[in-house]
């Protein structure tokens, strides 16, 4: 008669308790990565860590991926990736009646009011701190004025027929 120490386990229980800590191994690895993946913001994408898993493991991490990148994304502050923003944009000089709209993106930054109501000609200057802008009435001398772009306040002004003769540098190129 044969004693239990002799037998064998029937085929497949002795691989089942090791695959199944195997398993668990791989199942865990899943949790940690799909979690960082979900905290960093990054794709649902179990296939970048296949170096992770050995093929026999892969259902067993891909569930363990999907359980910690549902953690992750409920987790903690996440890292955004960078998004289009107009902030950063070039500012752009928007033409009206008796005014002059500093724009970046969609977004209007200031606006300046100019002496005389037809504006003619804008420049920005100063790594585009500051906006020159020559402005005229119905007749008589064009007004050449400095505004800062920021926030619209004059900071210099000047008659365009008194820069034939010189004048500040900034309203160069502006005479009449």
């Amino acid at each position: 008669m044969l004693s239990l120490s002799q037998c064998s386990p029937p085929e497949g229980t002795a691989s089942t308790n090791s695959s199944s800590q195997v398993n668990q191994a791989s199942y865990q690895r899943g949790v940690q990565k799909g979690k960082l993946d979900g905290a960093s913001g990054l794709s649902r994408t179990p296939n970048r860590h296949a170096a992770d898993y050995s093929e026999a493991d892969r259902d067993d991490f891909f569930r363990g991926y999907e359980d910690g990148y549902k953690r992750g994304i409920h987790s903690g502050p996440r890292i955004m990736p960078p998004t289009s923003s107009q902030y950063g944009q070039p500012l752009k000089a928007v033409k009206s009646q008796g005014q002059v709209a500093i724009v970046e993106g969609k977004r209007t930054i200031a606006i300046c009011r100019t002496a005389l109501p037809n504006i003619e000609t804008t420049r920005f200057i100063s790594e585009q701190e500051q906006i020159v802008i020559k402005s005229r009435g119905a007749h008589g001398p064009a007004e050449v004025q400095l505004f800062n772009s920021r926030n619209g306040a004059v900071l210099g002004q000047v008659k365009a027929y008194e820069l034939s003769n010189g004048g500040p540098t900034w309203a160069a190129g502006m005479a009449d």
